[in-house]
């Protein structure tokens, strides 16, 4: 008899569990669950004066298990409120994990749609979408007509079983939605479903068939536009590595061009690679109050191992900051938001760090700066003669392990530095070059002080 997982005991069991939760490695400024595992943020989107963030979760463990929605709150991207859990895997048509999606405000209704994930009896996957509502932004309904929309519904030339990850949107008077789906070709793939009520979905297009080399699934893809420009962000899994770009063997990848909503296509201008850090995975954005385009990612990726799970800690993911995408002199950029900034404590070189904070340093030449103590420590910096801005982990006495294949120590990017605006939070460690115009994000797990201090 398989288990059952519900709402209502998912909270009991986090309310009775989370106090022994051990928070040697927790960041304090960048989200993470009360206990459990988490993943990708699901529905960002700002409802009723407040933003809120959801993410694949897991309590029961500090490893990846049957996905709930777990759900937070912040009226100012800064500070977030725990609220129950959203969802949980308790009917035929997601009984094996709630798996990733998206949110939607309609008629002042909070929409969620996601991947409901069926292990059959012979043990294939079907994966299928499907659609709850919330009056209240706190509880939530699933609807009758659920799945919305099967494998049943793609071309032949789609593989049915890897159909997931939708984000909505709406243009003019229709909703639609880019899903990630796989090709027989073996190569990620990005479908478009189209609705005019949110409970009713049908299928419009291949909106964006990969080319060889681009890795194999296209996870959590994320459309959008900013100053004109459609933007199109997902997650490759496998995408072809080169010097500098795509070493993670799952990475992040913006691609910018123009839709041509007559096929219903996107025409790709440019790829390019989102972070360059060590760990940073479906990302997901809103439009905020304000306007402006804000994304949060998960600070990990698939396949590593988590030091806090290996000892026992009950706990395993955190979200980046919410960062700020805006379009500049042909490209993507991302910027740390002034209110992230403002909430955190000026740091200085040479002082013991023991809580979150950051610097700012303008850049003439190379600069190499260590976290840690004398045999447990992070280096990172710019090195003017490479031409790189990099984090290495070489000397973490606690490494996190991967599935690559290749020496994964040390991530870089090439750029000339002029400034850098690094935020350190006791196991993430985020770096923003010349404003925004390229970013590294890595996680790392050093146990006591840690010492800032110029190599």
């Amino acid at each position: 008899m398989s288990e059952k997982y519900t709402v209502e005991r998912a909270n009991d069991f986090i309310a009775r569990q989370k106090a022994t939760v051990t928070t040697t490695y927790k960041p304090t400024k960048h989200f993470s669950a009360e206990i459990g595992w988490i993943n990708d943020p699901n529905g960002c989107v700002f409802f009723r004066g407040e933003y809120h963030l959801f993410y694949q979760f897991y309590p029961y463990d500090s490893v990846w298990g049957p996905m709930h929605w777990g759900h937070a709150k912040s009226r100012d991207l800064v500070n977030w409120e725990h609220l129950p859990v959203a969802l949980a895997p308790d009917m035929p048509y997601d009984k094996d994990g709630c798996f990733s999606g998206s949110a939607i405000v309609r008629d002042d209704v909070l929409w969620l749609m996601y991947t409901g994930n069926i292990v059959t009896e012979d043990g294939s996957i079907l994966q299928v979408q499907n659609m709850a509502y919330s009056e209240d932004g706190v509880t939530f309904t699933k609807i009758a007509e659920n799945p919305v929309a099967t494998g049943d519904c793609l071309p032949a030339e789609l593989i049915a079983t890897d159909f997931r990850d939708p984000k909505i949107f709406k243009k003019d008077s229709r909703y639609y939605a880019v899903v990630a789906a796989k090709h027989q070709e073996g190569v990620g793939t990005i479908v478009l479903l189209g609705s005019d009520d949110l409970r009713h979905w049908s299928f419009e297009s291949i909106f964006l068939k990969g080319k060889p080399k681009q890795g194999i699934m296209w996870e959590c893809p994320d459309y959008f536009v900013l100053d004109g420009k459609d933007i199109l962000v997902m997650s490759p899994m496998r995408f072809e590595r080169t010097a500098y770009d795509y070493r993670n063997l799952n990475s992040s990848v913006v691609m910018t061009g123009q839709v041509d909503w007559r096929s219903k296509t996107f025409v790709v201008e440019d790829v390019r690679e989102l972070d360059h850090g060590h760990d940073f995975y479906a990302p997901q954005s809103l439009e905020d109050a304000q306007g402006r385009r804000i994304a949060i990612a998960w600070v990990h990726t698939w396949g590593r191992n988590f030091p806090p799970h290996d000892l026992g800690h009950r706990w395993a993911g955190s979200m980046t900051l919410p960062r700020q995408l805006k379009w500049q002199e042909g490209r993507v950029i991302q910027k740390v938001l002034p209110e992230s900034l403002a909430d955190l404590p000026i740091l200085e070189i040479g002082q013991d760090i023991v809580e979150a904070g950051y610097l700012q340093l303008l850049i003439k030449q190379s600069v190499s700066l260590i976290l840690g103590t004398e045999e447990d420590y992070l280096t990172f910096g710019y090195d003017e003669k490479e031409g790189v801005v990099y984090i290495d982990r070489s000397h973490l006495l606690k490494q996190p392990k991967g599935e690559e294949t290749w020496d994964m120590s040390r991530r870089a990017v090439p750029i000339r530095a002029e400034s850098l605006v690094i935020i350190i939070d006791h196991n993430t460690l985020e770096i923003f070059v010349n404003d925004g115009q390229e970013s590294l994000t890595s996680a790392y797990y050093i146990e006591g002080s840690q010492r800032l201090r110029q190599a």
